[in-house]
Order: C-alpha cells, then structure tokens, then sequence
C-alpha cells in the first residue's frame, strides 16, 4: 500500500491516485491510502480489513486504541460472516461517540493493562476483546470468537490463548456495564474442544433453536480400537453429528497428502464402523449452519427433538 502522506510530491500525487481510482486501475484503501488493483486483488478478505485497520489507524492525528471487531481481527479470532465496513476504536468516555471517515468509536473506559500492542497498533487485549464482542454481538459470532481463544488441542500441539477463569475476571472487572448479561452467557456456554469456527456456530445455533445440548469431541472405540472423535454426540438418541467444510477435502493442507477421492473413502468407512455401534450419524455444512431454520431442519429430520424457546 501507498501511504500519500509520506510522499514528497503529495498534491500531484494525490490526484493522480484518485484519477487511478476512478478507471479502476487503484483501489482507495482510507483516505490518503491507496493500493493497486491487482495487490488489493491478491488479499484475502480478512486481510484487506486488516489493511484498512492498518491504514485508518496510521493516518489519524493520534494513535487509535483498536478494539471490538477490529481488535478481534488483529488478534487473529475468526468472523462469522463478513468483516465489518468501518474500523472500531476505543475513546474515553468524555470524548463522545461520534463515528464517521470509516471509523466507529465506541465511549468506554480502559485501564492500561486492558491496552496491548499487536503489529506495531495499540489494541484491546485478548480478554477485553472477546468480553467487548460479547457484550454487543450476535451469540454465534461471539461464541466463535470465544471459543477459538480457549481452544486446547487435545494432542497438545497447541495451547490456549486464554482461559475462562481470565474471561470470567475480566468480565467482574469491567461490571457494570451493557450487555453484561450478553457477555456472562458467552463464557459460560463457551468450551475449549470446539476444534473448527464451524462447529461453533454450529454449537451456539443449536442452543439457540432449542435442541437438547450435545456432548463435543466423543472418543469412539470398536474392537479394533480408536474410530475416531466426533464433533457431536446426543447419547440419549444415539445420534452423531458431523460439521464438516469443503476445505477438509479441497485444501491439501487438510487431507494429510491424501487425494479427496481418499479422504471420503475413509470418512465413509469411519461412519460404517460408527453405526455398527448402533449410532446414527448425520453432516451438514457452512450453508446449513449458517441458517437456524435449515439447521432445525436437518436436524429434525434426523431425529433430533426441538424444544420451543
């Protein structure tokens, strides 16, 4: 990216990116900031948010304290759905709200401790930003967002970046406040064997439908030994229950030098030594997940009561 601001020639240089930006050729990232086409074309979504967090807090007279959304992308949790449009950012409470130029404040207070430096921005830390996103988000996309944080690989390979006993100080520190209620239900539902944002989303609509809660991440066993683990399990209706993206068969990465003729092959097979357990087992996808009423149906036609909340 092109930061006007540090160019000597910076009034010609100013029009001549705007005339670039309107034949298409540059893509206006924040005022003064520009990137070409085929460099903003070549990021993935997360990153070009990032990158206008980067550029909306470069440019501002002071140094912004990133938080909420924004902070969340920093610290690498994942979004349901899209990024948002503006940057957010955390101001003392005697400064206002007001939000414009791509930028949502949000009037709060923050002690110093609360304040973090992440790829040379200032930011919320970990723990106040998933109480902050909590406290004001959709209970899905906080969920999400809290439970990659907590998550512990069950081979050790990767340690949680926070705990819920860190999570449930940091929500008293901050009482009162709005959306307390909001946030205390996010720690409390939130769980450290979710292994996938799917399976989160997954987990807080099926709460939110009314479904009975299901157990996560269920060991299996036959006679010839570790079958596998399960996303979810619902005993009491010996149903298994599968969250399962395209990139577990079309990214290499997740196939483990596999083709994806190979992964189905054993996926198949796995369920084969499932049900002759006497399991059910049943799978959906992003789609699905995405949508409670979808999500309720696929479910129920797989057995699986709903109770009316």
């Amino acid at each position: 990216m092109t930061y006007v601001a540090d160019l000597h020639t910076r009034d010609r240089t100013r029009q001549q990116f705007a005339d670039d930006t309107s034949k298409g050729s540059r893509v206006r990232v924040a005022r003064g900031v520009y990137a070409t086409l085929a460099e903003w074309n070549s990021l993935r979504e997360t990153d070009r948010y990032l990158a206008v967090v980067h550029a909306i807090a470069k440019t501002r007279r002071t140094s912004p304290i990133v938080s909420h959304w924004s902070a969340a992308a920093l610290h690498g949790l994942p979004v349901i759905g899209s990024w948002p449009s503006t940057v957010h950012i955390t101001v003392p409470p005697t400064s206002g709200s007001r939000s414009r130029h791509q930028v949502t404040r949000h009037s709060l207070l923050l002690d110093d401790d609360e304040v973090v430096e992440v790829s040379g921005l200032r930011v919320t830390s970990l723990v106040r930003t998933i109480i902050d996103i909590a406290a004001c988000c959709r209970f899905p996309s906080a969920v999400t967002m809290a439970d990659h944080a907590l998550h512990v690989d069950r081979f050790g390979r990767r340690q949680p970046r926070c705990t819920r006993d860190e999570l449930a100080r940091q929500w008293q520190r901050r009482m009162p406040f709005g959306g307390f209620a909001k946030a205390r239900e996010v720690i409390d539902f939130a769980t450290e064997y979710s292994d996938s944002a799917l399976e989160s989303l997954s987990r807080a609509n099926i709460e939110l439908i009314g479904f009975p809660r299901p157990r996560v991440q269920v060991p299996f066993f036959d006679h010839r030994g570790l079958i596998g683990y399960t996303d979810f399990f619902w005993p009491e209706f010996s149903l298994i229950g599968e969250a399962d993206g395209d990139i577990k068969y079309l990214d290499p990465r997740f196939r483990s030098s596999r083709s994806t003729e190979q992964v189905l092959l054993a996926q198949s097979k796995r369920e084969d030594r499932l049900r002759a357990l006497g399991h059910r087992v049943t799978r959906w996808d992003w789609d699905t997940a995405l949508s409670p009423a979808a999500l309720r149906d696929h479910l129920q036609a797989a057995g699986l009561p709903c109770r009316i909340r």
